[in-house]
């Protein structure tokens, strides 16, 4: 039997920079919104690159492997509250208070859909949930499994901690039957052309991706 062509293992402290080189190529410029606003266009945002590192290391980020050791696919989740803090740390909150219009517009976006969601209502009985917040895989080893393999072992890790929600938001089509084929349900959908402020959309990406969402999987550690 040949060996696979890549392996999975959890992002460590020595693999941040070369996950951030793989997103800058790939999540930076390919996710939906940030592609409809040009956010990367011209240099890496700043509040992204913090954004996607805030979680990095919390044991529950997951890359994948060529057999030279180049890392070809990740994906970033963390541990945040089923319902968010009331202390100035909201995505709203985040949101009025960005110096920078562009990634301002993605917090909007990312706190509508928390208030839209409302998971705190769905679930309760439930303090805490995994979030992955950020995916990519190089472009020359997509379609071989590879995202499907390291949300598996996200699935894992979340279960091994004892927390029952797994949680994936979807701006793009193709996120959103990925997530579907995984087990994962619908909680909150909405179209972009909905999402407004002062009466105008915030931001609308080009089809197929017409719809913001929001999916979660329970675990059942209970």
């Amino acid at each position: 039997m040949s060996k696979p062509e890549y392996t999975i293992d959890v992002v460590k402290e020595v693999d941040v920079n070369d996950v951030m080189a793989l997103l800058r190529r790939t999540f930076y410029i390919d996710e939906p919104l940030n592609a409809a606003i040009g956010l990367c266009t011209n240099n890496p945002c700043t509040e992204l690159e913090e954004y996607c590192k805030k979680s990095i290391l919390e044991g529950l980020s997951f890359k994948a492997m060529d057999k030279e050791g180049n890392i070809v696919g990740v994906c970033i989740s963390g541990v945040d509250p089923v319902k968010e803090p009331d202390d100035g740390t909201d995505l709203r909150s985040q949101a009025i208070n960005c110096k920078n219009p562009k990634f301002q517009k993605i917090l909007y976006i990312l706190a509508m859909r928390n208030e839209g969601a409302k998971l705190w209502e769905k679930y309760p009985n439930e303090q805490k949930l995994v979030d992955i917040k950020v995916a990519g895989t190089d472009h020359s080893w997509r379609r071989k499994g590879i995202m499907n393999r390291l949300v598996e072992e996200t699935e894992k890790a979340t279960k091994a901690r004892g927390i029952n929600i797994l949680r994936m938001d979807t701006s793009s089509y193709y996120s959103a039957k990925s997530a579907e084929r995984q087990g994962f349900t619908q909680v909150y959908s909405v179209p972009y052309t909905e999402l407004k402020m002062d009466g105008v959309p915030i931001i609308v990406p080009d089809p197929p991706h017409v719809d913001d969402r929001v999916y979660v999987k329970i675990l059942n550690n209970n």
